[in-house]
């Protein structure tokens, strides 16, 4: 009978074909437990910054501690945010893209360096994930999108965003594992919005700010704690960041079942007409 082994600082439900080990990622008892596995799904991360030096040290040698398990196969989820949001990206990005995270985010950085970690390991199906949403969301991801209903910043350059349904990435990452091919595939809507489309459906209003201004309102705002993010969200306001999911179509059978809009719509609590 096959087993699922998983690992977790916390508990999960028992289960007879569950063998739960609560550790922290980077410690060796991680490792230890993940050993030989067939199919590794490496989902551990810590999207949001820390004081402590915590965010490395989950993102790096958390990664580096799975990947010395040797799986058999190793499914890595990584973030669309590895391309980065520049104003000469193209709508929409594919996997052949140059990774340019922007300096301010360390999350996508630290991506971008854990895909080239993993991939010197075991045979990796790297998953960039564009912006999840749902009912089981970070509480800061949900605070932020509704966020929009009173208001959708932008900048003076294009902008072009993705939201993902949350049992749609799911879905994706494990179709990924079960394919056990290497290469690396982008999980998105095939749809995405621009501000003013945001705007229609939040009903929320458009305010535009100089790029810089709006890093830094961004910035004072997380330390004065009236916002979830500083400069290392803000900064993907610089230009357009949708990817392309037809690769993962192709090559994974995998389809999104939502659109970015109906999505959206749903997180925000919002009914507008926006399609």
């Amino acid at each position: 009978m096959r087993r699922v082994r998983t690992v977790a600082r916390g508990p999960l439900p028992p289960h007879p074909r569950l063998v739960h080990t609560r550790a922290d990622l980077c410690a060796p008892a991680a490792r230890r437990a993940l050993e030989g596995v067939d199919v590794l799904w490496h989902l551990g991360a810590q999207v949001w910054r820390s004081r402590d030096g915590r965010q490395l040290a989950v993102n790096i040698d958390g990664t580096i501690n799975v990947v010395a398990a040797r799986p058999g196969h190793l499914v890595l989820a990584s973030s669309a945010a590895v391309y980065g949001a520049h104003p000469d990206n193209p709508v929409p990005l594919t996997e052949d893209a140059p990774l340019r995270p922007n300096p301010a985010c360390a999350y996508a950085w630290h991506k971008a360096e854990a895909e080239r970690i993993a991939t010197t390991g075991a045979p990796t199906a790297v998953v960039r994930v564009s912006a999840v949403l749902g009912p089981h969301a970070d509480e800061r991801v949900r605070r932020a999108a509704r966020g929009y209903r009173a208001a959708v910043p932008t900048v003076d350059a294009p902008q072009a965003l993705q939201f993902l349904d949350e049992d749609d990435a799911a879905d994706g990452l494990f179709i990924a594992g079960l394919a056990a091919i290497p290469g690396t595939w982008n999980l998105a809507p095939a749809d995405w919005l621009t501000p003013a489309d945001i705007a229609g459906i939040s009903g929320g209003r458009v305010v535009r700010l100089p790029l810089a201004a709006a890093v830094r309102a961004a910035e004072v705002g997380y330390r004065l704690g009236l916002l979830p993010f500083g400069a290392d969200r803000a900064c993907l306001l610089a230009g357009p960041l949708a990817v392309s999911p037809a690769r993962a179509a192709r090559d994974l059978g995998w389809r999104p079942s939502r659109r970015s809009s109906e999505v959206l719509e749903d997180a925000i609590g919002a009914h507008g007409s926006q399609r």
